[in-house]
């Protein structure tokens, strides 16, 4: 919450919570703050500690018990639920998130100062965001809202593999200079990737044989054979 006669002090309060790389994490570090002070607190003092620390009180109630609920569901149709207090693998934690939101990328422009994002859209990190003063190379935004300028909201900073991986059955591949390689003793080209448009991977070197054989066996006699 954020009471205009209150406002610096709960932006101050709140800002505890964030995190440089991604908004989420933000999140799941209310979520233990308010754990941990429900252990040590009573059920009176806990709702004043939220009022006092500007958090919706009967917001925090309704996402602990929707939590509750999602724990039950995932036992009911038999997925491993972990223990409340088992450590976080955060990567994870963003890998599973990027697979709904692979529409919602994208790889920062440094001259425009914004993103490309899919099919061409430009966004920019809202300014509430921890990431606003960093500006990643690559993210992803939980949504994508329209008011002055576009602006991606939820924000985290995400490794453009990860996007590669999650959108395989999405994402388009070009090959470029074929050409033979004494060092490796293979045919090489420059492979460029790209998601929704989103660049991923604009240079990498991959191994040509997979993608044309007969012009890689060409390539193979006429510079290995022939040239030595």
């Amino acid at each position: 919450e954020r009471p205009v006669e209150q406002r610096a002090r709960a932006d101050q309060l709140h800002t505890r919570f964030r995190d440089k790389r991604s908004d989420f994490l933000a999140w799941l570090n209310l979520w233990r703050h308010l754990r941990e002070q429900q252990k040590e607190l009573g059920s009176s003092a806990f709702r004043r500690m939220c009022r006092d620390e500007h958090l919706n009180y009967l917001r925090v109630r309704e996402w602990q018990d929707f939590e509750r609920q999602l724990r039950q569901v995932c036992r009911e149709v038999g997925l491993t639920v972990p223990k409340k207090d088992a450590g976080v693998d955060e990567d994870a934690v963003h890998q599973a998130l990027l697979t709904g939101l692979l529409s919602h990328i994208g790889l920062r422009d440094a001259e425009r100062r914004d993103y490309l994002g899919a099919r061409g859209a430009r966004f920019s990190i809202f300014p509430g965001s921890g990431l606003f003063r960093s500006q990643p190379d690559f993210v992803m935004a939980a949504e994508l809202v329209e008011t002055s300028r576009l602006w991606g909201r939820q924000v985290a900073a995400i490794d453009p593999v990860w996007a590669e991986k999650a959108g395989a059955h999405l994402v388009k591949r070009s090959w470029s200079e074929p050409h033979w390689s004494r060092t490796r003793a293979a045919v090489m080209a420059h492979e460029r990737v790209t998601l929704y448009g989103v660049p991923l991977v604009t240079d990498r070197l991959v191994n040509y044989a997979g993608h044309d054989p007969e012009l890689a066996r060409e390539l193979f006699i006429r510079h290995a054979l022939v040239q030595g």
